[in-house]
């Protein structure tokens, strides 16, 4: 979904009608699907000290949170932090409502909420919603339930526990498929069914039996898929390394993805990466998707390619690179694969319709291929233990086999042992 964000000063008028220019609210505007609504970032600042066309505080100044004098990097890590945040909720969900892109934001600019004391008394399916994803959820899955809920008032105002049975559940899929993926389908039921099974044991506790309908009349929940992983090749990878891009824009974008395809990262953590983030030679982060539930700490040396990016750049606010958003990554990057020419055929479930396509590799380029890559190239050659400390995955995870397929190489190395 599009979206666009402005990072500006707030504009108030004295009462003789003169514009405030001191302690001045820094706001987010934000503007999707017709709607605009602007948010306050929790810092304010004298107009002086900002520029309106970076949209960030200006180098050595100081602004307050509070009553507390806050450093411009800071703050301004904070922007490119809303901006990250932002920009990979929209990409990922295909409807975001003003509710909740402002609880995104409350996340990222870490304001407290009250907790509502006995928010449920009546049992009704959406009071017992909200009861769940403000009692259950984890800050890092909140977004996502709070997504789920929202696509069922969307597809029902009036659900209730009794009316949703195993016909129901088939006719919400079938809501769900216009416009979304496989995969995202299963996720949205999985995450139902969670909610569904907390409810009956907290209703059960006060006398109230519920049916499960994810059992009834042969109802079958939505599995994922997952075909072979897509990524770069090494030789690939060096091919964009050394490639003359004449575009600024686009050799950035290319730096952007090899310096990913060294280091494995998503690219919502790669975002939020400062330099405070590498310490002789090593880059350590923990994960923005597990840190709430079971915090694991990533740590990559860096390889020397990946070092000569960076002093390419000398990006203010301790940033590391020149991150645009994740929209528009996905989008450059085709350009750039275009260009050097990777442009393999390849073989791929097609995420909509599940069946299989050859499709060209520049045409389903994005950021995420980098850390398939990053497994990819090194799976078979060293212990899968090592890679999963680089990153970020537990032992034995499911997930982790997604990002890897058996190379021709280690194919080609069984045939020679026979």
């Amino acid at each position: 979904m599009k979206h666009s964000l402005r990072i500006q000063l707030e504009k108030r008028k004295d009462k003789e009608g003169n514009l405030i220019t001191e302690n001045v609210p820094i706001m987010a505007a934000v503007t999707f699907g017709g709607q605009r609504f602007f948010y306050f970032t929790g810092f304010r600042i004298d107009a002086k000290s900002f520029d309106p066309g970076a949209q960030r505080v200006r180098k050595n100044n100081f602004g307050k949170e509070g009553s507390q004098q806050v450093q411009y990097n800071v703050m301004n890590a904070r922007f490119d932090a809303i901006s990250a945040a932002l920009t990979l909720h929209f990409q990922s969900h295909r409807e975001v409502t003003k509710a909740e892109a402002i609880l995104l934001l409350d996340e990222v600019c870490k304001k407290k909420h009250a907790k509502e004391s006995n928010t449920v008394q009546d049992g009704s399916f959406f009071s017992m919603f909200e009861r769940y994803i403000d009692t259950q959820v984890s800050k890092s899955k909140r977004l996502h339930v709070v997504s789920v809920m929202n696509h069922w008032k969307r597809f029902n105002p009036d659900a209730d526990f009794i009316v949703i049975t195993a016909d129901t559940l088939t006719k919400f899929e079938d809501f769900l498929k216009d416009g979304r993926g496989r995969n995202t389908v299963a996720s949205i039921v999985k995450t139902t069914r969670s909610f569904w099974n907390w409810a009956k044991k907290v209703l059960k506790s006060k006398g109230i039996e519920l049916s499960y309908p994810f059992k009834d009349s042969g109802y079958e929940m939505p599995s994922e898929s997952y075909g072979t992983p897509i990524y770069i090749t090494i030789e690939e990878r060096e091919l964009l390394f050394n490639a003359k891009i004449p575009s600024k824009r686009l050799e950035q974008v290319r730096d952007i993805f090899v310096f990913q395809c060294f280091v494995g990262m998503r690219v919502g953590d790669l975002c939020k990466l400062t330099k405070d983030n590498i310490q002789n030679g090593m880059l350590s982060y923990i994960a923005g998707k597990t840190k709430d539930e079971r915090p694991i700490t990533a740590t990559i040396p860096l390889h020397p390619k990946a070092i000569a990016i960076l002093e390419k750049y000398k990006m203010p606010g301790n940033m590391l690179l020149p991150f645009i958003s994740d929209q528009r990554y996905n989008v450059y990057l085709k350009e750039v694969f275009a260009f050097v020419g990777i442009t393999r055929i390849v073989t791929r479930l097609n995420p909509r319709t599940n069946e299989p396509e050859q499709v060209r590799l520049c045409d389903i380029a994005s950021s995420h291929m980098a850390r398939r890559a990053f497994v990819g190239n090194l799976y078979g050659k060293v212990d899968s233990g090592i890679i999963q400390s680089m990153t970020g995955h537990i032992p034995g995870s499911k997930a982790f086999a997604r990002y890897h397929g058996v190379s021709p190489e280690l194919q080609q190395h069984a045939i020679n042992l026979l």
